[in-house]
């Protein structure tokens, strides 16, 4: 009968890389959230949350009141514990089920059953996650960027817009418009500081710096709106 017999360095390395491979799917350490869920520090905590492991390609956590009460369970699409995903179940402060549902991305989809705090059943509530997938946001945890930053954006623009003959412009501009999920840019157009032929300038200008960076929301791309000022 023949032994096999690896190599130290060959075991280190596959042992190694058993390890970062394991380490890369173990979700976050205990998160602190506020009375309405977000993220703070342990001193403003109502609540932590704690990863419980995986369920295919999803995390799974629960969260509890500062005292050791479950309030929520569910799965999550990222290991930060950020994006909800998949079934979901709230309780009431004395252990009973307070709604159960699914999330999609983040948002509540479909039927969601309701219950009171002794268990009797109360109206559904039905969610729409696409009306709420559309929102345009004006302000997202991570705005759009366009690739270079805002100063190499107004160099960008001040270069192409072209004043109208014999009319040179001297003055503020200000643009608005959307960066969609996409990075593209929709509904470009100038709201206040020129005239409509420089006003035509300027959109073609913001036009032209598509594609940008999408702002997120919990790590989702989102929609958001944003106003420029282009000095000239």
């Amino acid at each position: 009968m023949k032994h096999f017999v690896f190599p130290a360095t060959l075991f280190l390395s596959l042992f190694g890389s058993a390890i970062c491979a394991n380490a890369q799917d173990q979700p976050a350490e205990r998160q602190y959230l506020s009375e309405v869920l977000a993220l703070t520090t342990k001193k403003n905590a109502a609540y932590y949350r704690t990863a419980t492991g995986k369920e295919g390609e999803l995390y799974v956590a629960r969260t509890f009141t500062m005292d050791g009460r479950v309030k929520a369970e569910g799965t999550y699409a990222d290991v930060a514990l950020t994006v909800e995903h998949g079934q979901f179940t709230f309780y009431h402060p004395n252990g009973k089920v307070e709604s159960q549902g699914q999330f999609v991305m983040g948002l509540k989809a479909g039927v969601w059953q309701r219950f009171d705090q002794w268990g009797r059943p109360l109206a559904e509530k039905v969610y729409d996650p696409e009306a709420l997938a559309n929102i345009v946001y004006t302000r997202a945890q991570t705005m759009p960027e366009f690739p270079g930053g805002e100063k190499a954006l107004v160099r960008v623009i001040q270069d192409k817009v072209k004043a109208p003959e014999g009319r040179p412009f001297k003055g503020q501009v200000m643009a608005s418009f959307i960066v969609e999920k996409s990075g593209e840019l929709t509904e470009v157009k100038v709201v206040d500081g020129a005239d409509e032929q420089l006003g035509r300038e300027v959109v073609q200008a913001i036009k032209a710096t598509s594609p940008w960076t999408p702002g997120e929301e919990r790590g989702v791309p989102v929609r958001v709106q944003v106003r420029l000022p282009v000095q000239f």
